[in-house]
């Protein structure tokens, strides 16, 4: 596995090139409801303020790091993957 920024990964998704086995770990991937994927350039935002402990702060930073991503990139991945997992949860207990 190489690292690569998240720019660098976009340009090469956008060019049609296969990355899936190349950055990606499979034994880490996640499996959960698909959701569309938009590009982040003209995509609506909406500005919240968000108050994290320090602690928290730091290891949000040291993740960042080690994926060369920014903390709101990380933040925004780890809320994605806590609501897909919620949604799955939610499908597979009302089942």
């Amino acid at each position: 596995m190489s690292n690569i920024s998240i720019e660098e990964l976009e340009q090469k998704i956008e060019a049609g090139e296969e990355v899936i086995d190349q950055y990606f770990d499979p034994a880490t991937i996640r499996v959960g409801t698909p959701r569309l994927m938009t590009s982040r350039r003209g995509q609506d935002q909406t500005i919240t303020n968000l108050e994290i402990p320090p602690a928290m702060l730091n290891e949000l930073d040291q993740m960042a790091n080690e994926l060369n991503i920014s903390r709101q990139a990380v933040i925004k991945m780890m809320l994605r993957r806590a609501l897909d997992e919620h949604y799955l949860a939610k499908r597979l207990t009302s089942s």
